[in-house]
């Protein structure tokens, strides 16, 4: 990362005050709000080894976690005799298990982050990649289902990311336009996805995405504690009395 003059820093602060000032603040869950990524990885890796093939934990993160081509891309790439539903159905319980024993937990980050936003009364929702009852099942885990007014997940709608659809389904179960919301994303299918439902979109760079193109992006922050310091800034709590 260059370093910033601080007149660069002060209009990324004033740039991202600006794209939260919106009602509605949507959430991917996977790398952003949970540390989920290397459990995904894991369960699928799993599943393929039954099968003697084992997954490269880089091409992992760039062409199923960033990118969203999921098993069929790892069956297509190495030419594997698999079937990619199959794979989905095998994989699902074991990652399951992880959301519903306490294994996949919130980025103490991102605790904090939805803690103040839902304070500063916006409207939270999730847009995720993952199941709807894998996502309740961790936010039952952590107490924090209720600070979430719509979630949407993988088996709630039949395209996902980079289809705009998941993003759009949220907005109509809240009722308001694009213009009134943001998208906090870590991924490209992400990120294009925002873009296509015509949502502006602050990507929140993780480990395994510092190479990434997110240029198209509004804002694009370098980590989960430069978010929440973005965060803590933006949204001061009030001292009692």
């Amino acid at each position: 990362m260059a370093r910033r003059t601080r007149a660069s820093e002060l209009a990324r602060r004033e740039r991202f005050t600006s794209l939260f000032s919106v009602p509605v603040i949507v959430f991917d869950f996977d790398g952003v709000l949970v540390d989920s990524e290397r459990f995904h990885y894991a369960a699928y890796n799993a599943v393929f080894k039954k099968y003697g093939h084992s997954i490269n934990e880089a091409e992992y993160y760039k062409y199923w976690t960033s990118l969203g081509q999921g098993p069929a891309g790892e069956i297509e790439r190495h030419r594997l005799a698999l079937n990619p539903r199959h794979i989905r159905g095998e994989k699902r319980p074991i990652f399951s298990e992880y959301c519903r024993n306490g294994t996949i937990r919130f980025f103490p980050e991102a605790r904090e982050m939805v803690a103040r936003l839902w304070r500063a009364e916006k409207t939270l929702a999730i847009a995720s990649g993952t199941t709807l009852p894998d996502i309740e099942a961790i936010l039952k885990n952590e107490k924090l289902k209720g600070r979430f007014a719509a979630i949407a997940g993988s088996d709630t709608v039949s395209l996902l990311k980079p289809a705009p659809d998941i993003f759009l389904h949220v907005l109509r179960a809240l009722g308001v336009p694009p213009s009134q919301a943001l998208v906090v994303e870590d991924a490209e299918k992400g990120l294009y996805g925002a873009i296509a439902a015509e949502i502006p979109v602050v990507i929140v760079r993780t480990p395994e995405t510092r190479t990434i193109d997110f240029s198209a992006a509004d804002l694009v922050l370098d980590s989960h504690a430069e978010l929440v310091d973005m965060v803590r800034r933006t949204f001061p709590e009030r001292a009692d009395g």
